[in-house]
């Protein structure tokens, strides 16, 4: 039982949000503790406070008393007083000559006073024993007076503000843990909920996503954030799949050729002229898949984000009239006629080789379906440069957009290549954060690319 108890503790203790919560508690009841403490010794100088001014105003009227009417006048000034009744239960008085015989007053005796006890002077007064706070002074004809305030209903007072104070304290210390239990329950639904997810997700359900509260707090962002996450894995993981069964189904056509091909020529009637012809199709067949790995490879590159430590301040326009300059001539071998047209200069943030490579391969797709132009358009539009390439060709249906890109896609499965193209468009384009859309240019097709446009840092404009 005791192993099970220190078990719980450990636990308890081990848990990031009990101990978040203890902390905030701690430091919660501290600074009531604190701001309780500066208010009662407040109250506790102001009533002192105003203790010692009213003796003291007592003393100055009392004085003033004796030099308006003398000794007479004074006796008569405090019987007066006292028989008044308005703080004649709080006010003590005497009177007494110069051999210390009592002339007038409340007290029976006089105190003595140190300078120690001035603040508190025990004293019996009418018959009971309490605690005042006394002033002393001789008047010119010698004899002494005394004026103090009773401390007693002041105590109390004091003493009943403290009991409140402790009970407040009490009050406040049960609210905190109360605080602290419920806001450790809702920590630890947001955050169980999160955990209970990732759970889910590493026993193989990619689907499964973080409930969003209707509260748009941290915890929604987060969890919103990881949702994103999560899809973005997901895509990731399906395209894995679908590009692994796509690749299996590439690698085992050829292969099973280049496996048949050969077993052609195991027979003894088969000729020299037979293998070589059996090894020269073998060759073209192991070249194409070595052409389809380089462009594996190259793709996987792109998506790892390795290049954007190549990224630098490039001129899209200066991109753009080397690229189509570089296949003007193969146009006309086509009968086509290749076109640029720009509005000046368009700077990006990227890879200029990506860059090219990417319009390399919309002007190739191009040149293929075009009829008789092809013209590729560079402009700026507020933040953003828009690339267009756009044909005269036969187009492709819009419902085929969405699937333009996807890798091993093509349009014609009879078609030569292995549908690695676009893909590798779509790829150099996340890469730079820019958009790809297609519009139909009738007849033809129109490849429109959008990438953001550079800003210097204000710092280094000249």
């Amino acid at each position: 039982m005791t192993a099970y108890i220190r078990l719980k503790i450990r636990q308890t203790w081990d848990s990031i949000s009990f101990r978040l919560m203890v902390n905030y508690g701690l430091l919660a009841f501290f600074s009531i503790l604190v701001l309780l403490a500066f208010i009662f010794l407040q109250v506790i100088g102001t009533l002192h406070s105003q203790a010692s001014q009213q003796a003291t105003a007592s003393m100055s009227r009392l004085a003033g008393e004796f030099v308006i009417g003398g000794r007479k006048g004074l006796i008569q000034a405090i019987n007066m007083t006292i028989s008044d009744q308005i703080d004649g239960s709080q006010e003590i008085y005497l009177l007494l000559d110069e051999k210390g015989q009592k002339l007038a007053g409340n007290l029976e005796q006089r105190p003595k006073l140190t300078e120690t006890n001035k603040t508190e002077v025990p004293l019996v007064l009418y018959g009971r024993p309490t605690t005042a706070r006394m002033l002393e002074t001789t008047l010119p004809d010698q004899s002494i007076l005394l004026t103090g305030i009773d401390l007693d209903s002041m105590n109390d007072t004091i003493r009943k503000i403290g009991q409140a104070c402790l009970a407040t304290v009490f009050i406040a210390f049960l609210l905190v843990m109360i605080g602290v239990h419920m806001f450790r329950k809702e920590l630890d639904y947001r955050v169980g909920s999160i955990r209970k997810t990732a759970v889910k997700i590493s026993e193989g359900n990619l689907s499964s996503r973080i409930p969003l509260s209707a509260t748009k707090d941290e915890f929604y962002f987060l969890s919103s954030e990881i949702n994103s996450m999560l899809d973005k894995i997901e895509s990731l993981m399906t395209g894995i799949r679908h590009v692994s069964d796509t690749i299996a189904h590439n690698l085992r056509t050829p292969l099973t050729r280049i496996l048949n091909q050969l077993r052609s020529v195991q027979t003894p009637q088969c000729n020299e002229s037979d293998l070589r012809a059996v090894i020269d199709r073998s060759i073209n067949e192991i070249e194409s898949l070595n052409k389809l790995f380089e462009k594996l490879l190259y793709l996987s590159e792109i998506e790892s984000g390795i290049q954007r430590q190549r990224f630098w301040q490039c001129d899209l326009e200066e991109i753009a009239a080397t690229v189509v300059d570089m296949y003007e001539a193969y146009a006309e071998e086509k009968n086509l006629l290749l076109t640029l047209q720009s509005t000046g200069q368009a700077r990006v943030w990227g890879d200029a080789d990506l860059l090219a490579s990417m319009l390399s391969q919309l002007i190739e797709n191009a040149i293929k379906h075009a009829r008789q132009a092809i013209s590729v358009k560079v402009t700026a539009s507020g933040k953003h440069i828009n690339l267009l390439v756009a044909d005269d060709g036969p187009g492709i249906p819009p419902d085929e957009y969405a699937n333009i890109g996807q890798h091993f896609h093509q349009l014609n499965p009879d078609s030569s290549g292995f549908g690695l193209g676009m893909a590798s468009v779509r790829a150099i384009l996340a890469l730079h954060d820019g958009k790809l859309g297609f519009d139909d240019n009738q007849p033809g097709l129109i490849v429109n690319i959008q990438l953001p446009v550079f800003e210097e840092p204000p710092g280094i404009r000249q």
